[in-house]
């Protein structure tokens, strides 16, 4: 029921503006957007993988299987478009760095529906601990968390820029 209510408020609010841009998460693994009047949802469900499913007026319009552990889920619209960027933190090896690790996958919704991988990252800066989406800035920015070599945390900023993520600057 908190989904639907949560989806019909936002729908609402947004429907009146047809080239707005406005996306609120619903609970940990669900995100409810309007963009150029369409109403969508991203959801993250889990049952033998973890799957980003999207919907559009409530239709599934495309699924992408992820088989690495995940451990943290998020959308925001990184580079301006009106469309948002599905933001997945997994852990996973890469070939060039064989231990496991946090890392996070940035997708597009291609053509407005289907979701593809636009950024499949190794690492950020520095070892990863978390993430979010700010989505108090145009475009959103990423918000990380990270481990420097003494064990000690570093907060940064990066935004979407060509084919990755560009460091802003650091927090603390």
């Amino acid at each position: 029921m908190l989904t639907v209510t949560a989806y019909v408020s936002l729908v609402l609010g947004c429907s009146n503006v047809s080239d707005s841009f406005c996306i609120e998460q619903d609970t940990d693994s669900t995100f409810v957007y309007c963009s150029h009047g369409r109403q969508g949802r991203v959801d993250l469900m889990r049952d033998s993988l973890y799957r980003i499913c999207h919907y559009v007026a409530d239709s599934l319009v495309d699924v992408w299987a992820i088989r690495d552990s995940v451990y943290q889920f998020d959308c925001g619209d990184l580079d301006n478009d009106s469309v948002p960027e599905i933001l997945v933190g997994v852990i996973c090896s890469t070939r060039f760095r064989p231990e496991l690790d946090k890392r996070m996958y940035i997708f597009k919704l291609y053509k407005g529906e289907l979701i593809r991988p636009l950024w499949l990252g190794s690492r950020v800066g520095l070892p990863l601990d978390d993430f979010r989406v700010e989505r108090d800035s145009v475009p959103h920015m990423v918000h990380t968390w990270e481990w420097k070599s003494d064990s000690t945390q570093v907060e940064a900023i990066y935004r979407l820029q060509g084919f990755g993520l560009k460091f802003v600057t650091y927090l603390n």
